[in-house]
């Protein structure tokens, strides 16, 4: 009955199991309640990306965005690898040219320490272009002008900054020639209408808001920046590009006045790699959708398409993201469905075994009990030899005690067979044995029995001729 029982429940935990899996595998990679996006400043195109992108994911996903204004690319990462953001914008070569680069202010901060998590790619979105401005009536005419200037070179940690040196490099201009500005946005603008800042280096997407502030009011220029092809075969996160004439500005004076060769590097958005597969999927989905685009204003993206958008430079690929890249590639069962479960499987297997040898030990002890009835029944024969031994059939009294004796082997016998099955009884060698036992005792006490007849049968023949005479 008991074995039935545990049948009968492994049968329906087998039928219930996929839909157990089920449930565990939503329950534990549903996508989280809030992620957070860290961004840049408000006046970048980071910023007003990464609000595009926290409305398009409350809508569709119904996962809550915060965004996190942030200094730049650097700050950015930091916030990733700490775990203290989800997703995060970055400009490529950022983290190198900035290596080891430090004002005196940030040196005397006390080091951070970071929990540290492998970093993902998941898009590059569009090209930021290095644009040097100065006021319209500057004397600075050429990049190797900016000596002895005060030059905005972008925060420290941004992406501006990392530009801004290698670009420096390239004008052969040390920081001790000119008089760096570390300034954010605002204070570049607020600098340049009070006569303080003399030129600055924005590496921003050409729709940036702070560039249109600055180039539709006439005032101010772009430097053209000599000898690209140098500097993008030195400085690799570089490709050359053009800002097409009037781009910013196309009454008098026209900015630029004509197609203007510069440089630019990528904005990627990057994501942990323990940020949900699910989640990344969604988030890649939506950049790669036209709307996404086209509000935006992502030519290139739309252009680019595939190619574009995957040009990651050094960071490996979310496993969310390329499910959308590469949809033919996606894996039969989803590898964090399979990182997930896996704890489950084990445990269920486990239990599987536990249950396989609880079931084993039970039947030991079953046996061990019948065990312990043979044992029983051995005694009592035991006793019945003893017993048997003591009468050779030779007293009157002998036979009914010898049939008695007869009696209670046969009733012993019939106990014993009571208690096993035929299965048992053909593999159970003890029982054989004890049976055999029986057989021999019936044997020896019904051949006393026997002598105890024939002496009986004896003397009454021998009675027979004195009561004829």
């Amino acid at each position: 009955m008991k074995r039935s029982v545990i049948k009968v429940l492994l049968v329906i935990l087998l039928i219930f199991l996929p839909v157990i899996l089920h449930q565990a595998y939503r329950w534990l990679t549903a996508l989280p309640d809030q992620i957070t996006i860290a961004a840049g400043h408000p006046e970048g195109r980071y910023y007003s990306m990464a609000l595009q992108l926290k409305d398009l994911l409350e809508q569709q996903l119904g996962t809550k965005v915060k965004v996190i204004q942030t200094k730049g690319s650097l700050e950015n990462l930091a916030l990733l690898r700490s775990g203290k953001a989800d997703l995060g914008f970055y400009q490529p070569g950022a983290e190198y040219v900035l290596q080891g680069f430090q004002t005196e202010q940030e040196k005397s901060k006390p080091p951070q320490q970071a929990v540290t998590d492998r970093i993902c790619f998941i898009a590059n979105l569009y090209s930021q272009v290095v644009h040097v401005i100065v006021p319209v009536n500057s004397e600075i005419i050429k990049l190797a002008d900016l000596k002895g200037h005060r030059i905005a070179l972008g925060e420290q940690g941004s992406g501006d900054l990392a530009a801004s040196l290698p670009l420096l490099r390239h004008a052969q201009i040390s920081l001790e020639e000119i008089t760096p500005a570390y300034l954010s946005y605002e204070e570049i603008e607020e600098q340049f209408d009070q006569n303080q800042l003399d030129a600055a280096i924005l590496t921003v997407g050409i729709e940036a808001p702070v560039l249109h502030e600055l180039l539709d009011t006439g005032k101010y220029r772009i430097l053209e920046i000599p000898y690209i092809e140098a500097l993008t075969r030195k400085e690799t996160h570089f490709d050359e590009y053009e800002i097409p004439a009037g781009m910013f500005r196309r009454a008098d004076p026209v900015v630029p006045p004509q197609d203007l060769p510069t440089v630019a590097c990528g904005a990627h958005l990057l994501a942990r790699e323990s940020v949900s597969d699910e989640l990344v999927s969604g988030v890649t989905a939506i950049i790669l959708h036209q709307d996404f685009s086209k509000q935006l204003q992502l030519n290139e993206l739309i252009e680019g398409g595939n190619s574009f958008v995957r040009d990651s430079q050094g960071f490996p690929l979310h496993v969310g993201a390329d499910h959308i890249y590469n949809p033919e590639l996606k894996p039969f069962l989803n590898s964090e469905f399979v990182e997930v479960t896996e704890g489950m499987r084990s445990f269920i297997v486990s239990m599987l075994i536990a249950t396989y040898l609880l079931w084993r030990q039970i039947q030991k002890r079953r046996e061990k009990a019948k065990e312990h009835k043979l044992d029983r029944y051995i005694r009592q024969l035991l006793a019945i030899e003893k017993k048997q031994m003591k009468l050779d059939g030779n007293n009157l009294s002998d036979g009914p005690d010898l049939q008695v004796l007869l009696d209670e082997v046969t009733i012993l016998r019939q106990e014993n067979l009571n208690q096993f099955s035929a299965h048992e009884l053909n593999e159970d060698r003890a029982t054989d044995a004890f049976l055999e036992m029986c057989h021999a005792l019936s044997d020896k006490i019904n051949a006393k029995l026997l002598g105890w007849k024939i002496d009986r049968l004896g003397e009454k023949i021998n009675k027979s001729p004195e009561s004829d005479s």
